[in-house]
């Protein structure tokens, strides 16, 4: 008996979590997709530029405001090998913030390794926008 009420209050717990997940999604109202550009390292504002130098060893994850546009920029820290980029996996929005997904993607093969280390990253930029931004 004892084990059939345990039973029945863990699966009780289980189905609160999982509309409290509901809710918690529903608050946040519904995400959509944003127009975003990858910067190229050449055109970079100077300020921008200056701070992913003094970082781009260690992983960052960082935002700047300028002249209306909103930089996201994220950088993965010191690769031993070259021949790594990133792929924007989505650039969304809701409500309360701007999410970012982002993915290292180590070399394909042999060949496009090269025996220097790498720090890889990227600068995606977005309309300003005064958001949080989360990145994934």
């Amino acid at each position: 008996m004892k084990k059939r009420v345990s039973f029945v209050f863990l699966i009780a717990l289980l189905a609160l979590g999982i509309v409290g997940c509901n809710v918690i999604k529903q608050k946040n109202g519904e995400t959509k997709a944003i127009d975003y550009t990858v910067v190229e390292e050449g055109e970079l504002p100077i300020e921008v530029k200056n701070v992913i130098d003094a970082r781009k060893q260690e992983g960052f994850q960082m935002m700047y405001q300028c002249e209306g546009e909103l930089y996201l920029m994220k950088g993965y820290g010191i690769q031993s090998t070259g021949g790594y980029s990133i792929q924007v996996e989505s650039v969304t929005e809701n409500k309360e913030a701007i999410h970012i997904k982002t993915k290292l993607v180590g070399p394909a093969s042999r060949e496009e390794q090269k025996d220097a280390i790498s720090c890889p990253y990227i600068v995606v930029k977005v309309e300003g926008r005064e958001k949080q931004v989360v990145f994934e």
